[in-house]
């Protein structure tokens, strides 16, 4: 079958008589399916499904895989920020029976070599971040935006402040004002200045006592690390709310600065951005969260 613009159907190339499997002999006392079954689940003869060969089968779905944008033979532009080429090491470790096999379920003293790890991470990214605690609950990067937004809006009610509206440049990634949307805050966007960067001028004329959370990507979306972001950050902090990091770019600055030296509260990371875990095909992610 020739990787050709068109692919015939299923159906198109079935052969009568073709099977793509050969089942065992049954190995239980066989009994009537009408006696298995109501009539009522029971078709009145059997579905027009397509006859072919196992080998057939296989040629028909690599032959449409092959039309797909491909992490190993394409670009894949799934966001700036996105881990292009994951090494295949990382599948293969991703599929060790010790993390492949494991059951939600499952005992917690059969499971104390991934729960070390876990821990292990936590300490880890919690240092890379240089903020002070970290869960690894959420399960991809808008989630954990969504679990920071909740913790400040837990935050704001323990401190008895109603705080309703969450700042954010105009150039930020377009979950950023979804999840506030969905957490319950007001969105207020903040310009940017030609140069890229974050209007401070009018950053300023937009904080108040209102202000919960101001939601930032940096480097942002065009790659520009915020040269302004301490002053940002102290201006936040000056009518008491709190400034979050989309930490989707935290690539370029992984070792060189930590999110919570020029005064992040709370972020998220990408490990399958920021530390090429296997994320194939969009999904699945992960989010961990950062907080004060």
């Amino acid at each position: 079958m020739l990787n050709t613009p068109f692919t015939p159907l299923l159906f198109e190339l079935s052969k009568p008589g073709c099977r793509a499997v050969q089942m065992p002999e049954c190995d239980v006392p066989e009994k009537p399916i009408e006696k298995l079954l109501p009539a009522g689940a029971l078709a009145q003869k059997p579905l027009p499904l397509p006859e072919l060969s196992e080998p057939d089968v296989v040629r028909h779905f690599v032959n449409l895989s092959t039309k797909n944008l491909s992490v190993d033979a394409n670009f894949y532009p799934l966001g700036s920020c996105t881990m292009k080429y994951n090494p295949k090491r990382n599948e293969r470790l991703s599929s060790l029976p010790g993390l492949l096999d494991l059951h939600p379920y499952q005992p917690e003293s059969s499971v104390q070599g991934m729960l070390a790890l876990l821990h292990q991470s936590q300490h880890m990214l919690a240092e890379i971040a240089g903020l002070s605690a970290v869960s690894l609950q959420p399960a991809a990067g808008a989630h954990g935006e969504m679990t920071s937004l909740l913790v400040a809006a837990a935050y704001f009610r323990d401190l008895s402040q109603k705080r309703s509206v969450v700042l954010i440049p105009d150039s930020a990634h377009g979950t950023n004002p979804a999840s506030a949307a969905m957490a319950g805050f007001k969105i207020m966007p903040v310009k940017s200045t030609p140069e890229g960067f974050v209007d401070v001028d009018d950053l300023a004329t937009k904080l108040n006592e209102q202000t919960a959370v101001f939601m930032i990507t940096n480097p942002n979306t065009l790659g520009l690390f915020e040269p302004r972001i301490e002053q940002i950050a102290k201006m936040v902090h000056n009518v008491g709310g709190l400034v979050y990091l989309d930490g989707a770019n935290m690539n370029a600055i992984l070792g060189i600065t930590r999110p919570g030296d020029f005064g992040v509260d709370l972020m998220h990371f990408n490990p399958h951005k920021t530390f090429s875990g296997p994320h194939g095909a969009g999904g699945p992610g992960s989010g961990p969260h950062r907080r004060i």
